[in-house]
């Protein structure tokens, strides 16, 4: 009978052991799988915008060329969200930080003033911030603003006369010495007047300055980014 009992005593001690054994053999094995797994879900957690992505934006802080100079700050807030495969990868709200790369003011014989920016940072409402390369791709209503954008996101004012007017204040300018010439003795007075006006179409047509390049504050257009943009997606 003892010996019965103290087979039963080793027989639950050996099978307490075995499940101890068990226990410390497959916790760490545990913690090593939810560290894997949490590192797959991490990186499946970030989002590539492929590059010539368009992105529509307004320009917070107006834009003069008679006012802003090269390098000054320049920042656009996205206003439509951006999705990738379904996912949304740039939500509304989004900062974009650029500077301007190029300023010509507007000169005589009504040449166009000359603008170009360049945004190089995003800082997305979860407060991550990015690299990032984007030009201006199009405008809204541009029409309204009186300016003109190229496809390299080169920004000029319109001409407000047209090459026509421009030539004929050459000609204009040509009879004006003609005339000047050909002035002698009392037919001097005869011709004062045509004189004049011819002076005068010169004047308008060759030293009037262009239009310089005028984007009022919230100006919406649309950036073009150059390179891919990698964000993280925690919403």
């Amino acid at each position: 009978m003892m010996n019965f009992r103290r087979a039963a005593v080793f027989m639950v001690v050996f099978a307490f052991t075995a499940m101890a054994q068990d226990f410390s053999l497959t916790g760490p094995l545990s913690h090593r799988t939810t560290i894997g797994e949490s590192a797959i879900a991490a990186e499946r957690a970030t989002l590539t915008v492929p590059a010539d992505t368009e992105v529509k934006v307004q320009v917070l802080s107006g834009i003069h060329t008679q006012i802003n100079h090269v390098n000054d700050p320049v920042i656009a807030e996205v206003l439509k969200p951006v999705f990738v495969e379904g996912k949304l990868a740039l939500p509304p709200g989004s900062l974009l930080d650029g500077h301007i790369t190029m300023i010509r003011n507007a000169g005589h014989m009504h040449r166009a003033a000359e603008l170009s920016m360049r945004f190089d940072h995003i800082t997305l409402p979860d407060g991550q911030e990015k690299p990032v390369a984007a030009v201006l791709a199009a405008l809204e209503h541009p029409d309204l603003l009186d300016i003109h954008l190229d496809s390299e996101g080169h920004v000029t004012s319109n001409r407000s006369m047209s090459w026509k007017t421009i030539a004929g204040g050459f000609t204009a300018l040509g009879a004006f010495g003609a005339l000047k010439i050909a002035a002698v003795g009392s037919a001097g007075a005869t011709i004062a007047l045509p004189l004049g006006g011819a002076a005068l179409i010169s004047y308008e047509a060759l030293w009037r300055r262009g239009r310089e390049v005028n984007m009022p504050p919230d100006t919406q257009c649309r950036l073009r980014l150059n390179y891919p943009l990698t964000v993280r997606i925690p919403w």
